[in-house]
């Protein structure tokens, strides 16, 4: 693999912000529909983008433009608070930066909810690119956001990696033909056994970050001899 580009998902990989969009959802659920919905309920909704889950799901659909707003009120709400291996991730995604590699994500989260936590989280310009999930006509595990982003940073499959904590990141990332890597660093994870197996897997962000200098260092020896 001569590594150029590592795309990412962002949930549970990039940040710890699925006990927010958790809470979100549930207040939502509790509030609307006097529906009391554990994580694991929540995630058996999770493909599409957060409006669009709502729209699926949320039983009274004449309150459904409110619900929305709610959920993203909440959601904004559920960044006051420290968030776990955040220090990490920016000296990560810095420490790839000076390696010249390009930084990309692949979320099913709406482009409104990306935005945000990216700024909020101070992280907003280390990615050259972003696919969110509006961006794409069908969410991975379907292989479309993998491939746009390969498209506009003009790489071939054998010089990207795609990192995530799901299942669906995993079977996009293969069916774009792409290595893989499961990302289970974080407290909070979607899948912890896959069904499509990991090229590779990390449980900590420095054991991922010695494995990429590592390569690094390799193919600048090799260029040398």
């Amino acid at each position: 693999m001569e590594l150029k580009t590592i795309l990412f998902d962002f949930d549970g990989t990039i940040a710890d912000t699925l006990p927010a969009a958790f809470d979100a959802f549930r207040y939502v659920f509790k509030k609307y529909d006097g529906k009391e919905m554990t994580d694991e309920d929540i995630v058996q909704y999770f493909g599409p983008i957060e409006d669009e889950m709502l729209r699926k799901h949320l039983e009274h659909k004449d309150k459904l433009n409110q619900a929305i707003e709610d959920f993203y009120e909440q959601y904004e709400k559920g960044h006051d608070r420290e968030f776990e291996g955040l220090e990490k991730i920016q000296e990560m995604l810095e420490q790839f930066k000076e390696m010249d590699l390009n930084l990309g994500i692949v979320t099913g989260k709406s482009r409104r909810s990306l935005t945000f936590s990216l700024e909020a989280l101070g992280i907003y310009d280390y990615f050259d690119v972003t696919i969110a999930g509006d961006d794409v006509k069908n969410p991975k595990p379907d292989k479309e956001g993998v491939e746009k982003c390969m498209k506009l940073l003009q790489n071939k499959p054998s010089e990207v990696l795609f990192v995530g904590d799901s299942e669906s990141d995993m079977a996009a990332g293969a069916a774009a033909g792409v290595k893989t890597a499961a990302a289970q660093w974080f407290s909070t994870v979607q899948t912890s056994e896959f069904k499509t197996e990991p090229d590779y897997t990390f449980t900590s962000i420095s054991d991922f970050c010695q494995y990429i200098e590592d390569h690094h260092q390799a193919k600048k020896e090799k260029k040398i001899h």
